[in-house]
C-alpha cells in the first residue's frame, strides 16, 4: 500500500510540474525569502527559493511542543508552481514531502513520513511581502511506535489548511 501511494504521488507530482502555461503578466517578488506558516497548533518556518518566475522550492522546519508529554520536530521540502493571474495575485499548486520526528518525554521516539499535494493562492502586496493560504491532501506513513495519528505502523490520508506570510529579498 505504501509503495502504491508513493508511486501515485510521484506520478502526479511529475504531471503537475510539467504543465506549462503562457502568462500575461509576471509575479512581482524577490529571489528568496522567509515565511511563517501556521496550521492548527503547528508553526513552521519556510525558506522559499525561486528557481524561475513561476516556481519555488523551499525547505521547511517546524517545532511543536505538546505540554510536558512530547516534542515534534518536522523537516520538509515544499514545491509551488504558480499560475500567474496578475502582478499581485497568483493561484498555485504543488507538493510537499518530509518527516515528523516525535520525541516523547518517556517512551520510544518515532519518525513518521508525510507526502502531500497542495493548492492555494498568494497575494503579493509588493516585491517584498505576501500572504497566502493553502489546502493540503496529505498521506502519512506512521512508524510502529507512533501515536500521532492513532494508527501505529499504518498509512493515513488527511486534509489540512495552512496560512502564511512571506518576506522576500
Amino acid at each position: 500500500m505504501k509503495k502504491y501511494v508513493v508511486n501515485t504521488f510521484i506520478f502526479f507530482a511529475i504531471l503537475l510540474t510539467s504543465i506549462n502555461i503562457n502568462y500575461a503578466q509576471e509575479i512581482n517578488h524577490g529571489s528568496w525569502g522567509i515565511s511563517a506558516a501556521v496550521t492548527g497548533t503547528e508553526t513552521d518556518i519556510v525558506f522559499p527559493i525561486w528557481t524561475d518566475n513561476s516556481n519555488y522550492i523551499a525547505p521547511a522546519i517546524g517545532l511543536t511542543s505538546i505540554g510536558s508529554v512530547n516534542t515534534d520536530l518536522s523537516a520538509a521540502v515544499v514545491f509551488h508552481h504558480y499560475i500567474e493571474f496578475d502582478s499581485h495575485f497568483s493561484p498555485f499548486y504543488g507538493f510537499r514531502g518530509g518527516a515528523i520526528f516525535g520525541m516523547p518525554k518517556t517512551g520510544t521516539s518515532s519518525t513518521d513520513g508525510i507526502a502531500g499535494l497542495l493548492a492555494g493562492g498568494e497575494y503579493f502586496f509588493n516585491a517584498h511581502f505576501s500572504m497566502g493560504v493553502e489546502a493540503q491532501l496529505n498521506f502519512t506513513f506512521s512508524s510502529k511506535f507512533s501515536v500521532r495519528f492513532g494508527n501505529p505502523g499504518g498509512t493515513n490520508i488527511n486534509t489540512g489548511t495552512l496560512v502564511y506570510a512571506s518576506v522576500y529579498f
